[in-house]
């Protein structure tokens, strides 16, 4: 592929577009009223843009549907609708280096299907019979995939920074770390042995679901992969529903993809009904691992935090866990975010879990990332893009299935929130500790080491009191009062 003439179409389809959001973004930088048909018109001409440029700008499309802190809603809704399915690539010109690659594996085979059971943007997965007659499944990277990616990730670095002649900085800066994030992602994503690691991880962090199948890997190269073919039914189909009730189905496979998320290293990034199956005998078969997430412990525990301030519509702190994520413009004002979050979840006062509609949430909570100085943090795209598509799939198999309610029982199930209240009350009392100690060096007091002692013990009891108070009566706010009394009292002393 030619570098200047892939670059002249990009500019071609993608400069109009990139004009007409300039025009929305800065009507609503003004705070003028937007026409929301016109913006869909708009935001529908961008997706097919992204699809005539296919397959790197479909999957760069994917990404975008999620950065509610660079587009308006109308342009998210369209932009998620973007899939990722491709006419499959000939036999043919996938056979020489699929049969090369078994061979190095060591694999003999008897057949191989020549036309695929799947077929997507970076690869295409063909059924197989090796010499001993194991069914297997073969995932083969589509011919030329990594020079035609390479080529359009060159093009969108040359021309990205022409953006910061025509928005605003803090648009220019986001997506310029969202290329930077895309362009390191995606080629992981066609290293298969990268794929098998992932495959391996997951199938060690899900033991403890015995109702979970991952296929058994068998080898892998970069750029072929060969696994255990495991057949099952479509997630969503009635063949499905039939083996497992549809609302035991859809909270199972909830809890499975929001364990991975909330309490295991990785998860499993791409929950779409094609990626999950129902064996005959009621099992949960889990396919295609090259999307996979990871989240330390601090993050997970913030994000848990962020669930309990929406819960107990709590602004202060959920603009605290925000920032501590990373979400929040540094040259934002605090106060004034606040008082912006507190008028946004003034619209939920009085709606329970159960009766909370995910799209309606989602809808407003893009409002105002994209009208506040929010911004979505890279580590955190792929947990946005799978707990989007969890929603979508669990809908799917049962109409009627309620995310926030689903969440709220399985946190409370898991017993998740104790140690995101440890971490908010540690970080509160950090926060304070931090501004006392400023305090402390503009004014110096005299210190009493007699009373050292004193003092640790209480806020130590302090500390634990406040614990008991949020595990009893579900009470955060009670708890961090309790905790900041006994630490006033402490120092007073």
């Amino acid at each position: 592929m030619n570098k200047l003439s892939r670059a002249l179409q990009v500019i071609f389809l993608l400069g109009p577009r990139v004009l007409a959001l300039r025009s929305i973004r800065e009507r609503t930088r003004k705070g003028e009223e937007q026409d929301e048909e016109k913006m869909t018109r708009e935001a529908r001409k961008l997706v097919n843009a992204f699809i005539r440029l296919a397959p790197t700008y479909v999957k760069f499309g994917q990404v975008l549907s999620v950065h509610s802190d660079v587009f308006p809603e109308p342009y998210l809704k369209e932009l998620s609708k973007l899939q990722d399915q491709v006419p499959p690539a000939k036999w043919e010109d996938v056979e020489p280096y699929v049969m090369e690659d078994l061979r190095k594996l060591g694999f003999k085979v008897k057949r191989v299907d020549r036309e695929p059971i799947s077929s997507a943007s970076i690869a295409q997965v063909h059924l197989a019979e090796l010499e001993d007659g194991r069914p297997v499944a073969i995932k083969v990277r589509r011919p030329r995939i990594e020079e035609i990616v390479r080529v359009d990730v060159e093009v969108m670095r040359a021309l990205s920074p022409l953006l910061k002649y025509i928005f605003d900085e803090a648009f220019y800066e986001t997506i310029r770390v969202i290329i930077s994030d895309f362009s390191r992602r995606i080629f992981e994503e066609m290293d298969f042995e990268k794929e098998a690691f992932y495959m391996r991880k997951l199938e060690e962090e899900l033991r403890e679901f015995p109702n979970v199948i991952v296929p058994r890997l068998l080898g892998a190269t970069k750029r072929v992969i060969v696994m255990e073919y495991l057949p099952g039914y479509k997630v969503t189909s009635e063949e499905a529903r039939k083996v497992i009730p549809p609302k035991e189905l859809a909270y199972q496979i909830f809890r499975l993809f929001m364990v991975m998320l909330l309490e295991k290293e990785y998860f499993h990034a791409d929950p779409h009904p094609g990626n999950i199956a129902v064996s005959p005998d009621g099992k949960i078969i889990l396919y295609d691992y090259g999307m996979v997430g990871a989240l330390d412990k601090a993050t997970r525990n913030r994000l848990l935090r962020v669930y309990s301030a929406l819960v107990r519509l709590d602004a202060p702190m959920l603009v605290k866990a925000l920032e501590e994520l990373g979400a929040v413009d540094p040259t934002a004002d605090r106060e004034t975010l606040v008082k912006g979050l507190e008028l946004f979840l003034s619209t939920f006062r009085g709606v329970t879990p159960e009766t909370l509609e995910v799209e309606t949430f989602i809808r407003a909570a893009n409002e105002v990332f994209y009208r506040f100085p929010l911004r979505l943090p890279e580590s955190l795209v792929l947990y946005i893009r799978m707990t989007s598509l969890l929603g979508g799939t669990c809908l799917m198999i049962d109409p009627e299935f309620k995310f926030f309610d689903a969440l709220v029982k399985l946190i409370d199930e898991r017993n998740l929130l104790v140690p995101a209240m440890i971490d908010e009350i540690r970080s509160l009392a950090d926060a304070v500790l931090k501004k006392l100690k400023m305090f402390l060096l503009e004014r110096p007091l005299p210190v009493r080491r007699e009373g050292r002692r004193v003092n640790d013990a209480f806020m130590i009891v302090a500390f634990l009191v406040s614990l008991a108070i949020y595990v009893l009566l579900k009470d955060g706010t009670a708890s961090v009062l309790f905790a900041l009394f006994g630490l006033a009292l402490a120092l007073r002393r």
